[in-house]
């Protein structure tokens, strides 16, 4: 089964990300089409501070959405997240200037202190000292910038990338070819005005040097990533690896050669939500292949 699916991105955003539809084969992913910033799906159960922690699940899980999408985008994995047991929570993070529908957008500093007002919220509400993250493209960093600049330290147990653009992106080669053609830095006022964070993560911002800057793992934590070949948004695509010795980093086509999964639809991949699930849970842990849709 096959479906487009839009970047979401202005005619001008487009261009300058080098692509504004994707086609994506999907197998193994959930029926339905995946969710993107201008979609709200209700998620029962999510942000409920009500919620019991137990042995077998002691801490919060925090999922942290991708740019330009909302919490809403974890309509595949909190559900079963919440009926296995964990207390789940999420925010929309990064709007910026009121444009609606998307998030993301705002500088990726700020961006992470609203994370650490959610996350700390959330520490204090359940009464636990340690998260757990779940992380998506400019999610799988937030929490890390919180971690080393924003007192975060100690406070993530488990910290689990889903294409995250850990090293930065070139955009499929856009930003070093707008860079070649001396119009990189032109361009960026204007992206500044609409949304920061883009040129924030391009490789070798300035953001990208203080957030790696030291090793690219936070002490204390367990890191753990997956990646698709076909990600067109972090590329090169192994750039989402972390480096640092101990940590667990995988590629989704090596779990299941059939996914054809690309950036934004790798939250949509039950593949994807299998490998989460066994990060979070070893001692539960089923191999992540492409049965995995039979959770």
């Amino acid at each position: 089964m096959k479906f487009a699916i839009s970047s979401v991105l202005s005619a001008t955003l487009a261009a300058f990300l080098a692509v504004s539809t994707v086609q994506v084969a999907a197998l193994p992913m959930s029926a339905a089409s995946p969710a993107t910033g201008l979609q709200k799906r209700a998620i029962s159960g999510m942000n409920n501070y009500n919620c019991k922690l137990t042995a077998a699940h002691p801490r919060p899980v925090i999922l942290v959405h991708s740019t330009l999408l909302t919490v809403d985008s974890w309509w595949t994995f909190a559900p079963v997240l919440i009926n296995r047991g964990y207390c789940v929570f999420g925010l929309t993070y990064g709007k910026y200037k009121d444009i609606p529908g998307f998030g993301g957008l705002a500088p990726i500093a700020d961006s992470a202190q609203e994370l650490a007002t959610f996350a700390d919220n959330v520490l204090a509400k359940m009464n636990v000292k340690q998260v757990d993250i779940v992380g998506h493209s400019q999610g799988g960093i937030l929490a890390r910038y919180w971690m080393k600049y924003l007192g975060g330290a100690g406070k993530v147990y488990r910290h689990i990338g889903v294409s995250p653009i850990t090293h930065g992106t070139t955009l499929s080669s856009a930003a070093t070819w707008a860079k070649a053609w001396g119009i990189f830095a032109p361009l960026q006022p204007f992206f500044d005005t609409v949304a920061p964070s883009f040129y924030e993560m391009v490789t070798d911002s300035t953001f990208m040097a203080k957030l790696n800057a030291g090793g690219d793992t936070a002490p204390g934590v367990i890191h753990s990533n997956i990646i698709t070949k076909y990600d067109e948004v972090v590329t090169p695509y192994k750039t989402g690896f972390q480096n640092s010795a101990g940590v667990t980093n995988v590629v989704l086509q090596d779990l299941c050669l059939l996914s054809l999964n690309e950036h934004l639809t790798m939250v949509n991949s039950f593949v994807v939500l299998q490998f989460v699930l066994n990060q979070l849970d070893p001692s539960t842990a089923k191999s992540a292949n492409c049965l995995s849709f039979l959770l």
